[in-house]
């Protein structure tokens, strides 16, 4: 079974260079809008169809999820495990041309396994743990029943599934480049996980 996860599209705090995290709120601008509907768009023109939709419940994934469920047939089926890292204090700060609030947030890109999670925060290692349970307990069994699913999440999350499905070291973590709605497409297979493509652009 292939799993194309995608990273959700532009948000004003993208544009600002603004670490959302666990912000809920923040919506995508009309480029956003416009790169997602051309999206769905490349995947209708490729012939793509896919059983299920996935999609975190922040809005900015979950507006990405309805824009191409709309052309796809199919609604947003909403899964907690697919929020992006909660980066607790740090959130709203700014990160543009390698500017920081202090050094451990400034660890937590440049150097991740020095970062140290505060309060309200998540480790690298919590956000694995529940992105691997997703895969292993939602999507495991479903393979063999369906051909491709579609799950609409982050760019914190898109790298946690580079990590398992390709054991891309912590250190490399936010090496590569993730454009919105870019996806990395995976195999799940007799309980294997496996990356087929990463940073894939439909539009």
């Amino acid at each position: 079974m292939e799993v194309f996860f995608l990273r959700h599209g532009e948000t004003e705090w993208n544009r600002d260079k603004r670490i959302q995290g666990a912000t809920e709120w923040t919506d995508l601008t009309d480029d956003g809008i416009r790169v997602a509907e051309s999206t769905r768009d490349g995947m209708l023109s490729r012939g793509l169809a896919f059983d299920r939709l996935y999609s975190s419940p922040y809005r900015r994934a979950l507006h990405t999820a309805q824009v191409i469920g709309a052309g796809l047939g199919l609604e947003p089926v909403v899964d907690v495990r697919l929020r992006e890292i909660s980066f607790g204090p740090y959130e709203g700060t700014h990160y543009g041309e390698g500017r920081f609030v202090d050094d451990n947030i400034r660890c937590c890109f440049q150097d991740p396994p020095r970062y140290v999670a505060p309060e309200g925060a998540e480790s690298f290692e919590t956000v694995a743990a529940r992105v691997k349970k997703f895969l292993d307990d939602e999507l495991a069994p479903l393979s063999g029943r369906f051909a491709r699913v579609l799950a609409v999440a982050h760019g914190g999350i898109l790298r946690t599934v580079l990590r398992l499905a390709a054991g891309i070291p912590l250190e490399d973590f936010w090496k590569g480049t993730q454009p919105n709605c870019c996806c990395h497409i995976v195999d799940i297979s007799n309980g294997r996980l496996t990356l087929k493509a990463r940073s894939v652009v439909f539009r």
